[in-house]
């Protein structure tokens, strides 16, 4: 139950950051979750899926480095882990 909600959370988040400007976009667990330690390691797990598939990179703990031609892709492949 939990899994799909930080989910949705993160795509929520990545669909409002295809607006901003700039050529990458940077997704920081922090602006999601809060201090909430346990929504962060679920989007550590969310987020670490997309690296490995090459849509991100990971920059520092909590702090991950997307291009902004990849978020369209990479909000596909989180909506096929629904």
């Amino acid at each position: 139950m939990k899994r799909g909600l930080y989910l949705s959370a993160l795509i929520y988040y990545l669909a409002g950051k295809r607006r901003e400007k700039g050529a990458v976009v940077v997704v920081r667990t922090r602006e999601i979750c809060g201090t909430d330690r346990r929504c962060g390691w679920e989007l550590r797990r969310l987020m670490l899926f997309l690296v490995t598939r090459g849509l991100a990179r990971r920059h520092r703990r909590g702090i991950y480095i997307m291009e902004r031609a990849a978020v369209e892709r990479a909000l596909h492949a989180l909506s096929e882990q629904i």
